[in-house]
């Protein structure tokens, strides 16, 4: 779920192939003309046709997939871009670590300030809080332990500190004390710059995706995150660090999201594999909380997750190209030799002469704004970008205040994170219907976050980590259910462009969740109130959703706009009124 979750960001091609190049020899499968394949001529029923003397055989990408591309070979793709999803984690959750809080209190001068003069003892000693000590004066007789204390100072600011190093050597707190008395809103900071990172690379990355296709996107992100990544290992200060955060976000966003893409455009159950997806993001959030675990050093962490960005490197030279995208660019022979070899490894007869064609794709339907253009779908809109920036703030609320909880860092995170692999159990909770699957689990959010603070009041530290592992969950796996919702609510032609809209949303949502963490310095229990509010304001919106499960997907806005309004509890009360009438008119019918 990343996720985790980290969560997904704008997948240009997953629910909608990219529409093709007018230059392209790509056609309806409806309408006989050329092919990506110039001088193939295709047969009124679609399968064998002969050009000449050369006879062969003419496929849709979709035709094509199913009896050549579907076995081992795909399966071994998928777990080879899973694994960069695994290691997209280490950037979204590893400033968990790296920023997470040390205990700490203000250092204060030397006390061992001794002046015996007959037999008269003078000492100076000093206590603290956390930023400010007070210096004090301890007067006795050496013999008879006559002691006075006298106050000298009070409320001396503090300039340096003493940090607990029970589970980490090194953070950025204790390096460049960041802390509750110099600015403990840097360290929000840092982290809202990789989401702000992440929001960028899912806007302008996926553009360039779809232009020089998934290979290079992928090559050029990992490369970018190892060099980055061995930078800010370097940083020589916070705000060094901070702009290293944004870049890791921006290219972090490009991997994943070209990693996703590649998998949906060559696997043909998408559902199971996005949600399987968001298992291996749970996994990797155990892998990093390990790593984090083995360097307690936050530069030798932060160099350990950047050097694993090098193992896929030479993806760019093992894997070929997305053959849908290569069919898009027109380049059909690269495309067959995907073909041809995935053919060859799941052993299946290939033949001599294939074409392959892309089906007719409609054009994009305006931008963003024009989702909102129309009551209904304006309403729709507003209630999709509300869940998605909800579920976003309390989602990564969650996983960043994981470091906040009372116990072991690492063995809370190492539950919370593998709570997370229990998400597949999603793939059956949202057959409940979309709308009463993703009400529901917000519901269950705020009420896990109602319960923690009870718990935590008295002291019942297993059971603020079960119910947060409960919530994690349950949030996690509404964020895969609100990625499904939204591709089914729009058409084909604004499904990519609401798709961006609500990752684009999440992505705010998530930059502001740290920020809101920062409210445990007045109550411990702060955060998960403000998250159950949240999470019960949107699970109340969530009634608002139209029902989408077993529906056909629309295919234009006007279509969306001439649908029932979303309100579809009020429809379905008129729908057995109307039902009800037509039955009572149907049995005097009869019985005249």
């Amino acid at each position: 779920m990343e996720t985790d979750k980290v969560l997904p960001g704008t997948y240009k091609t997953l629910p909608v192939d990219p529409s093709p190049d007018p230059d392209i020899h790509a056609v309806s499968k409806n309408e006989p003309g050329n092919y990506a394949d110039s001088g193939a001529n295709k047969s009124e029923n679609g399968g064998s046709t002969s050009s000449g003397d050369d006879s062969f055989e003419s496929l849709s990408y979709e035709e094509a997939m199913s009896k050549y591309g579907s076995g081992r070979y795909q399966v071994i793709i998928f777990i080879l871009l899973s694994l960069v999803t695994f290691s997209c984690v280490f950037n979204n959750n590893g400033y968990i670590f790296i920023g997470a809080t040390q205990e700490h209190r203000c250092k204060v001068p030397d006390s061992s300030n001794w002046t015996d003069f007959n037999n008269k003892t003078a000492v100076l000693f000093y206590t603290a809080d956390t930023c400010t000590y007070n210096k004090w004066a301890r007067y006795g007789d050496g013999i008879d332990g006559n002691i006075t204390e006298v106050m000298i100072e009070e409320d001396i600011k503090c300039y340096s500190w003493v940090y607990d190093k029970s589970f980490f050597d090194l953070t950025i707190m204790s390096e460049w004390d960041i802390n509750s008395c110099t600015g403990k809103w840097k360290i929000a900071l840092a982290s809202s710059m990789y989401m702000l990172g992440f929001l960028i690379g899912c806007i302008f990355l996926a553009d360039l995706s779809d232009r020089y296709g998934r290979s290079k996107l992928l090559l050029v992100s990992n490369i970018c995150m190892v060099v980055i990544g061995v930078i800010a290992s370097f940083s020589v200060n916070f705000w060094m660090l901070a702009i290293m955060r944004l870049l890791l976000g921006i290219f972090t966003a490009g991997a994943r999201n070209a990693g996703f893409v590649y998998v949906c455009e060559i696997i043909k159950e998408r559902s199971a594999a996005g949600m399987l997806h968001g298992v291996t993001y749970s996994i990797g959030g155990v892998a990093v909380t390990a790593i984090a675990h083995l360097f307690p050093h936050w530069r030798h962490f932060q160099l350990a997750c950047a050097l694993c960005y090098i193992l896929y490197i030479p993806y760019y030279w093992i894997m070929e190209e997305s053959p849908r995208w290569l069919l898009s660019q027109g380049r059909t022979e690269e495309a067959l030799a995907y073909f041809k070899k995935s053919a060859r490894i799941n052993k299946v007869e290939f033949p001599e002469n294939l074409h392959v064609y892309l089906e007719y794709q409609p054009k994009v339907e305006g931008n963003a704004l024009s989702l909102f253009k129309t009551p209904n779908l304006r309403h729709k809109s507003l209630v999709v970008c509300t869940l998605w920036f909800s579920v976003s703030i309390v989602f990564f609320g969650m996983t960043f205040n994981a470091g906040n909880l009372a116990g072991n860092i690492f063995t809370n995170n190492y539950l919370l994170q593998a709570s997370g692999i229990l998400e597949f159990f999603g793939i059956w909770y949202i057959r409940l219907g979309r709308r009463l699957a993703i009400s529901s689990a917000f519901l269950i959010a705020c009420l896990v976050s109602a319960v923690i603070p009870i718990f935590a009041t008295y002291g019942m530290q297993a059971g603020v980590i079960t119910m947060s592992m409960v919530g994690k969950l349950f949030i996690e796996t509404n964020f895969e259910m609100i990625y499904v919702v939204t591709a089914e609510l729009y058409p084909t032609t604004a499904r990519v462009t609401a798709l961006g809209l609500g990752s684009s949303i999440a992505r705010a949502g998530g930059a502001l969740s740290p920020y809101l963490i920062l409210s445990d310095d007045v109550w411990k229990s702060l955060p998960y109130v403000i998250f159950g509010v949240i999470a019960l304001a949107a699970g109340l919106v969530a009634t608002l959703l139209p029902e989408t499960m077993n529906k056909e997907l629309p295919d234009s806005l006007h279509q969306v706009e001439t649908e029932n309004l979303v309100n579809h509890v009020l429809c379905r009360v008129k729908q057995t009124t109307e039902k009800e009438s037509e039955e009572e008119k149907t049995m005097e019918t009869v019985a005249v």
